[in-house]
Order: structure tokens, then sequence, then C-alpha cells
């Protein structure tokens, strides 16, 4: 579990001032940061919480030193930034979080290499399953009614994938707003947050004999 009481806030360390690009990550920066599985499971997990490199080698159950070399390099790179530091057993640790959440436009996309594709789509997927499990086990996937899982088997034209495709974009910024939008209610109701996750995938699935094999 995340200790997170305690943390001290970093200011003025003059890091990113050093000519760190703020907002969304470049190309290259993605490019780079997501090129390591290692690195790409650190900035899942930095996406949704705060942690530092020892906390994330347990939750990753990768060796300290090897988690601790690729959380560096993520910094460098500017896709995390250090937001707290705090003194154990006579060190510091060092807490770290996502500077944005790591959205690729499909240009970005398309620019990756395959490996690099391949490996964080296969990750967020894992996460995604990992996520849906947990929920299930623990009772709340179906707690509400309006809960929504659906799976549509499909046979489109490339226009259709296409328009498909756009229409989850789309939808992915109205999540997001509605997200925003919920914050702002939630500041005047008063209301307890509703952890949730949405999931959305549009994928090519291959000919059902080479399926099989």
């Amino acid at each position: 579990m995340s200790k997170q009481t305690n943390i001290e806030p970093v200011q003025g360390t003059g890091k990113k001032e050093a000519g760190a690009n703020f907002g969304r990550p470049g190309h290259e920066q993605l490019v780079k940061g997501l090129s390591h599985p290692v690195r790409t499971r650190c900035l899942t997990v930095l996406t949704d919480r705060v942690a530092s490199p020892r906390e994330l080698s347990e939750i990753l159950e990768e060796d300290l030193s090897n988690v601790s070399y690729h959380v560096r390099v993520l910094d460098e790179l500017g896709l995390i930034e250090l937001v707290g530091e705090e003194p154990v057993r006579g060190a510091v640790a060092h807490f770290y979080k996502a500077v944005e959440r790591p959205l690729l436009s499909n240009d970005q996309w398309e620019k990756m290499p395959l490996e690099v594709r391949k490996a964080f789509s296969a990750y967020n997927w894992d996460v995604l399953i990992k996520d849906a499990t947990i929920a299930i086990e623990k009772g709340t996937f179906d707690s509400r009614p309006d809960r929504h899982l659906t799976r549509t088997p499909l046979l489109l034209d490339s226009e259709g994938f296409a328009r498909l495709s756009k229409a989850m974009d789309d939808l992915l910024e109205l999540i997001f707003e509605e997200q925003a939008a919920s914050a702002e209610r939630r500041k005047e109701s008063g209301e307890e947050a509703i952890h949730a996750v949405a999931g959305t995938a549009l994928f090519v699935m291959p000919e059902a004999d080479s399926a099989k094999r």
C-alpha cells in the first residue's frame, strides 16, 4: 500500500525548468519511455497513483535497483515528476506521479515501432483484465444496474473501422469531461466519489482459421 502521509511537497527544485517540456509528452519522449516493458508498467501505475520506486518494485515484483533506474529515465524524459519526499530509516523516499496520462494521437501511434505498440497494448490490456477480475471477485462489478459491458463482433470496411475509431476517441474526451464535471458537482454535494474504470477497445481479429493455430 502506498504511504501517502507526511509527504513533503517539493518546491523550487528547478529540475523541470532546465528544458523539460510541460503538458502532453512529445512523440520521442513517449517512444523512449514506452520502449522498455518495465518503464511502460511504471508509467501505467504512476498515471493512477503517487508511488516511490520501492513501492513500484513491490507492485511490479521487480528488483528495486532496476525499477529505480527506469524511474530515473522516465523522470529525465519529463514523463513523470517528483511530487514529494519522506524520511525513511535515515534515507529519503522520493514519490512520483505521471506528468500527464500518456494518451497518443493516431499519428503518434502509427509512428511507434510495432514492438513498442505491442508491449504497450499487452500491458494495458492485462491491467484492464485485472481491474475487471478484482471488481467481479469483490462484488462491485455488478453492484450498479447501470453498469455497461458489451462485446460486439463486427464485419467492417476501412471507412467503417476509421469512423468507429474516431467515435471512441470522442467518447474518451467525453469521459474526461464528465470526470471533471463530476468533481465540480461533488464539491457542492459532498457526494463520495464512485471509483470506476472505463474501458473501450476496437481491434482487428485474425481470420478464424489462423486464430485456431
